[in-house]
């Protein structure tokens, strides 16, 4: 199920980027799970930088996304890390100082 809460408190960091907040209000589930997996597959097992990752998985992203902000896609690395599906290293509040990666151990789920 789509977070809502979550989704709340990215448009209120959103600022008066009204496309942005458009965007991100018109995200269903499904288009979350993209969103999750295009970060996912631009990820190994190296240490990558945060900033890197967001800003290549907001170029490449599809038109219907284009609207969306980098800072929803650091968002959702944000969650993503929280759900141990990758490993953060840094403050994912600075993003071209962090770095992210798949876990290490294999095993998860």
């Amino acid at each position: 199920m789509l977070n809502k809460d979550v989704l709340a408190a990215a448009l209120n960091g959103m600022g008066d980027e009204q496309e942005g907040r458009e965007a991100i209000e018109r995200l269903q589930e499904q288009d979350l799970v993209k969103i999750d997996q295009s970060i996912l597959s631009s990820l190994g097992r190296t240490w990558k930088n945060a900033g890197f990752v967001t800003a290549g998985v907001l170029i490449a992203a599809p038109d219907e996304y284009e609207d969306i902000p980098e800072s929803f896609y650091a968002l959702r690395i944000g969650i993503l890390a929280k759900e141990s599906r990758i490993e953060v290293k840094g403050s994912l509040e600075v993003l071209k100082t962090c770095e992210i990666r798949l876990p290490s151990a294999s095993g998860g789920g």
